[in-house]
């Protein structure tokens, strides 16, 4: 019978030796890489305030250290982090202030973009603290604009009220066009999927817009919307789809119209979409729910439609958004976020 190697044998608990010795420095290795981790992940937050920014910052060292490589950037703009800021330009010999957001997704590829105008006396803060859309467009990747109306009260001049005077004192179709010219240079944005919605007068100023700058519009929607009459009326260059909510009880922008204030009654304004748009037919119901009924009509040129969420007891509110008493009830039937942004996806330019 042959005798074990002695020789053999040796080396062989040296190497079991040897190999208890590296599973320390192993595990000492991984420790460390965790704690680079979590240094990175801090520091990100102390230095950006903003936990998408970390977040996009661990996931880029993550990628890293996992030996996958982060998606490639299509962008060629200006770097921007994600989250809130506050950017001014100049329009019409006027400094004009707007509030961006902008989701965790950002700054890979181009992503769409959503102005959205506040109401009366509003601002761009209480309009993205309000509407709650910021947490939509983190959600769906979209780039979130507020523009800040001026005035005192701020307001837009959305056309001429009931006196027969204009409802802002700006030029605040040029401010959009001049804001839409600052936005797709210094930030990735989707030129084919522009869209405009507002609430209140600023749904005013969403129809302005849509009427005037159609062509770099793929979509317009209103909540709550106070309509009135342009100079020179609406004359979009193309058909457009239209969506409008607004709630029965609304004792400021009143569903069947204002005329003192100069306001149009909302079947008033879906049966200038209706013209515009080509639609034959009658409309069918999508949604019933509750107190909310929504209506469309789908047989309109060009593949648009024309569609209506009415909500039986809302007051002048923004469905799914934040609660004030004294603008009346505000249903969570629907999210008009939501709502607006799956109306949105589905239109470009």
């Amino acid at each position: 019978m042959q005798q074990p190697d002695p020789d053999i044998s040796q080396r062989s608990t040296r190497m079991l030796r040897s190999t208890k010795k590296r599973r320390p420095l192993a595990l000492a290795g991984i420790l460390f890489a965790l704690g680079l981790i979590l240094s990175v992940t801090l520091y990100a937050v102390y230095a950006n305030h903003t936990s998408s920014n970390a977040f996009s910052k661990l996931s880029t060292v993550l990628h890293s250290i996992g030996g996958t490589a982060a998606p490639a950037s299509t962008c060629t703009t200006p770097h921007h982090n994600p989250g809130n800021s506050t950017v001014s330009i100049t329009s019409g010999g006027l400094q004009r202030t707007m509030l961006i957001h902008l989701p965790p997704s950002y700054g890979i590829q181009p992503q769409a973009l959503v102005i959205n105008y506040h109401g009366y006396s509003s601002s761009a803060q209480n309009m993205a603290a309000y509407s709650q859309m910021p947490a939509e467009s983190d959600t769906a990747g979209f780039v979130l604009v507020f523009p800040q109306g001026i005035d005192a009260p701020s307001s837009w001049n959305a056309g001429i009220n009931g006196q027969g005077v204009q409802t802002g004192s700006a030029d605040d179709v040029q401010f959009t066009r001049d804001m839409l010219k600052f936005l797709t240079k210094n930030y990735c944005i989707n030129t084919h999927h522009i869209y405009v919605t507002g609430y209140s007068i600023g749904g005013g100023m969403a129809y302005r817009v849509a009427c005037t700058l159609t062509n770099q519009i793929a979509a317009l929607a209103t909540v709550a919307g106070a309509f009135y009459h342009a100079p020179g009326g609406c004359q979009p260059s193309r058909p457009l789809p239209i969506l409008e909510i607004h709630g029965q009880a609304d004792g400021y922008a009143p569903y069947d119209g204002n005329s003192y204030q100069g306001m149009a009654a909302v079947q008033v304004y879906l049966n200038v979409w209706l013209t515009h748009d080509q639609c034959t037919g009658d409309p069918q119901t999508i949604f019933q729910k509750g107190d909310v009924t929504g209506i469309t009509w789908k047989h309109c040129a060009d593949g648009t439609v024309v569609t209506h969420y009415r909500i039986s007891d809302g007051g002048h509110t923004w469905p799914g958004g934040g609660t004030i008493s004294f603008l009346g009830y505000n249903t969570h039937v629907i999210n008009a976020n939501e709502v607006i942004w799956n109306f949105f996806n589905q239109y470009s330019t």
